[in-house]
């Protein structure tokens, strides 16, 4: 039977046995697998056809049980390539990058919560991006640079000026031209060739998929440009995780790339400016596992939050002040291994684009506000990288935005009404490929995503593995942007 390993991402909730969440936590990997392994390797069908038959002999069922293992199994394997340095390899990092950095320092960093880290066969290791959330986002850091860093007024100006022409105008456009691609790195794939000789194969069977724009409210007059080659399959207009499909046996790396165009609307809402319906809607307001769940204590900072309030857009605007207030940006680990992602965002107040994102979803949901996902690309002359929001819907004005990094960004530079532009409107900057968090792709892909939740820069799968990390090569480029 052809299983998608995505698929058990589903199940993450179930749960791990108590010696090895013991394990996981104190960062004994190599152990925990090895217990992982051996309880996949146990026959629970005795139970099952036993004299206890019909007893649940695991949470949620034997096959959920197995799942979530499964998950967790590939999870361990990666996370220690996420948290590479040692103490001292931490501070030498700052070290290159900032005057007068010491190790008392990181210490103090370390016990605020400011930096990200892990212990792994049982020694603290740091995340491999801790020292760019310190320059990012901290102005003391930003000042000691070794390398002088961007100046983020002119872009700030920009956006100041595209607000103002959305309140007076009601919308701003713009007309984009991307150019991106992903392959292989030359590395993965001289091993996977020397495999597939070893057992007698020629070619390394490659399937790839490379996001592209999908027809929503806010992007029109897509066109699909060019391909590097033709395409397998290019998924419906409308599919929850647009992508373009090749597949190909290959005896040389190649990169498989993608020319397209679109035109990009955003439209002013001010979601506190209207008189909401008094009966409400009541679609995309449930869980979805593992992430979009209503944890007890995410219900009662939901509770907290809203407490005396009876108006649906108040509650959103809650929920949008208490992240982009609150919770400091931090760069992420792979989204591959995080678990339980909103109610760690919401009490550890850290977290990057996608989990802001998914916070506000999960606590709208809770109160009854219908709400779910959207990411791509944030665009514009000279900048394209990957970028993750959210929607929320009040009727009667229906389908509105919630950018909560972007208001989070603006809080921290000062831009107040920056911050309440991105509660009820976006800027015409994206590429939206992804309207739902872990949907499949058309075809599914079948091993192990890098992403099983989100799709931005492509995924690659070579002889039936999904690749991750340093095994792949992607590419995106803003060819033109010119507003309208």
């Amino acid at each position: 039977m052809i299983v998608d390993q995505n698929e058990w991402f589903r199940s993450l909730n179930v749960g791990l046995p108590d010696d090895v969440a013991r394990l996981k936590a104190a960062g004994y990997y190599r152990e925990a697998i090895e217990r992982i392994d051996a309880y996949l390797a146990e026959d629970w069908t005795a139970v099952q056809n036993g004299p206890n038959a019909g007893a649940n002999p695991a949470p949620g069922g034997v096959e959920a049980w197995r799942a979530a293992l499964r998950a967790q199994r590939e999870m361990m394997r990666r996370l220690p390539a996420e948290y590479i340095y040692t103490e001292q390899q931490a501070v030498e990092k700052m070290q290159a990058r900032v005057t007068g950095f010491t190790l008392e320092e990181l210490r103090a960093l370390d016990r605020a919560g400011r930096v990200d880290w892990r212990f792994v066969e049982g020694e603290k290791r740091y995340l491999d991006r801790f020292d760019e959330t310190l320059l990012d986002t901290d102005p003391a850091f930003a000042a000691r640079r070794r390398e002088p860093a961007a100046d983020g007024s002119a872009a700030r100006a920009r956006r100041r000026a595209t607000h103002e022409k959305m309140v007076r105008e009601g919308a701003a456009s713009a007309r984009i031209t991307v150019e991106a691609g992903v392959g292989m790195s030359d590395e993965a794939f001289a091993a996977a060739l020397a495999r597939a000789k070893a057992e007698g194969r020629q070619a390394v069977h490659v399937r790839a998929w490379l996001p592209l724009p999908a027809a929503c409210e806010s992007q029109s007059e897509i066109v699909l440009e060019s391909f590097s080659e033709p395409p397998a399959r290019i998924a419906a207009p409308d599919a929850p995780q647009r992508t373009v499909f090749w597949e190909a046996d290959l005896t040389g790396n190649r990169r498989f790339t993608a020319r397209y165009s679109y035109t990009q609307t955003a439209r002013y809402a001010d979601p506190l400016a209207f008189t909401p319906d008094p009966v409400q809607p009541d679609f995309d307001t449930g869980e979805e596992a593992p992430h979009i769940v209503f944890t007890p204590a995410l219900r009662a900072l939901a509770a907290q939050l809203t407490e005396g309030v009876t108006d649906p857009a108040e509650k959103a605007r809650r929920f949008y002040d208490y992240v982009t207030l609150n919770v400091h940006y931090h760069y992420q680990p792979a989204y591959f291994v995080l678990e339980d992602t909103p109610t760690r965002c919401a009490f550890d107040r850290r977290g990057d684009c996608g989990v802001m994102a998914l916070t506000f979803i999960t606590l709208c949901r809770i109160a009854g506000i219908p709400a779910r996902w959207q990411s791509g690309l944030a665009v514009g002359p000279g900048k394209c990288g990957c970028h993750d929001w959210a929607m929320f819907y009040i009727a009667p004005r229906g389908w509105m935005y919630a950018d909560c990094s972007y208001g989070a960004s603006m809080a921290r530079a000062g831009e107040e009404e920056l911050r309440r532009h991105y509660f009820g409107s976006i800027d015409p900057g994206r590429m939206a490929a992804n309207r739902a968090f872990q949907a499949n792709f058309d075809p599914p892909m079948l091993g192990f995503r890098a992403d099983p939740y989100d799709n931005q820069t492509g995924e690659v799968e070579a002889d039936g593995v999904g690749l991750w990390g340093s095994e792949t090569v992607s590419t995106k480029e803003t060819v033109s942007y010119q507003e309208l």
